[in-house]
């Protein structure tokens, strides 16, 4: 069974919330009873309808569009048959649809469901969302976020890396979009049809600006919208599955109690080491026992991680136990060299 299915009609694709199509006919009777009672409140507002059209992009050709912050507001956003075009949408969406495109430079901001992209071939494309699928895509770039695994059918020549730019309204979007930036999956990719050409890792480094803008950066309109971007920020960059930069490895575990202190350790190693890969999940006893016996941890560490919801971050980098070992017990971590322990728990919590 594939990834993703069959598409609506035109109707059903087009269709926003608060369509005045999805209304109640004017002439429906209420069930309601009247009990004689004066009520003293001010009636609801009713909400304001939503043209369809301002939710999507179709039959566009060497066009810049783009969405700013605050005129998506959560909705589906639908992006069909456009060509050789720059479709931004730099605001938090339900779900995004992008179908038959070719040769676009696409950004899609936080995402609460999932991106579909399906039929389309020579793309750039920055992606932020809960779900990632592609479906009969090709030769196409993705500076990814995904807080499940990225899913593959029927795809070739796909370029990944890490989506890395921060901007001025991305922490309120993640934030409506429910997504937590130490959950970030984007090498960790489930392919429905594997091939050693379907995909592969973009070289490390590479910018949403330079992927989606080339040497000349952002058209001018979508700079406007941005406001301020580029600097730092609340994302973590993780290097991923990658053959890892150094030798040297360590595995930092925070139990739930000291969350506030994981987030500032991360924040500190960015900067000194390189992040291969943060989570945040519960860890079960069996777990917990597991990678107490890989680390050879105490018994009082296998409780303490097993008592709630965990933040661990993998290390990398010449020198980063001595580096950072105290830092992390200072702030209440537990720590490791031992890979297998950091193995236990990067997949843990994530659902295809």
């Amino acid at each position: 069974m594939g990834c993703v299915g069959s598409k609506h009609d035109a109707a059903d694709k087009y269709k926003v919330a608060g369509d005045a199509k999805d209304s109640k006919p004017k002439g429906q009777a209420s069930n309601a009873k009247p009990t004689g009672q004066i009520n003293n409140y001010a009636p609801a507002q009713p909400k304001p309808k939503l043209d369809p059209a301002d939710f999507r992009f179709v039959n566009l050709k060497g066009e810049v569009k783009v969405k700013p912050p605050g005129s998506i507001n959560g909705q589906a956003f639908t992006i069909d048959k456009c060509e050789d075009c720059d479709l931004y949408i730099l605001d938090n969406c339900a779900q995004v649809q992008i179908d038959e495109c070719k040769n676009c430079r696409i950004f899609i901001g936080p995402t609460d469901g999932s991106i579909f992209m399906r039929d389309s071939s020579d793309c750039k494309c920055a992606l932020i969302g809960r779900q990632v699928r592609l479906r009969d895509v090709t030769k196409t770039d993705i500076a990814l976020f995904c807080r499940t695994r990225p899913i593959l059918e029927s795809s070739s020549d796909i370029g990944l890396t890490c989506y890395t730019m921060n901007y001025a309204a991305l922490s309120a979007q993640l934030k409506a979009a429910k997504l937590d930036v130490v959950h970030n999956f984007w090498s960790h990719v489930y392919d429905f049809t594997p091939k050693s050409t379907n995909w592969h890792y973009l070289e490390p480094g590479t910018t949403v600006e330079a992927l989606l803008g080339g040497d000349a950066g952002f058209p001018e309109p979508v700079k406007a919208a941005l406001g301020a971007y580029g600097g730092d920020g609340p994302l973590i960059t993780t290097w991923g599955d990658r053959n890892p930069p150094a030798p040297d490895y360590l595995f930092v575990i925070f139990p739930q109690h000291k969350a506030d202190s994981a987030m500032q350790f991360i924040n500190q190693s960015k900067h000194e080491a390189c992040v291969l890969r943060c989570n945040k999940a519960e860890v079960n006893p069996e777990v917990a026992g597991q990678m107490a016996h890989f680390a050879s941890w105490a018994r009082s560490v296998e409780r303490d991680i097993s008592a709630g919801m965990c933040i661990g971050v993998e290390l990398s980098g010449a020198g980063v136990r001595a580096k950072l070992c105290h830092v992390a017990h200072v702030l209440g971590g537990h720590d490791t060299e031992q890979e297998p322990c950091g193995a236990a728990f990067r997949h843990l919590g994530i659902t295809e």
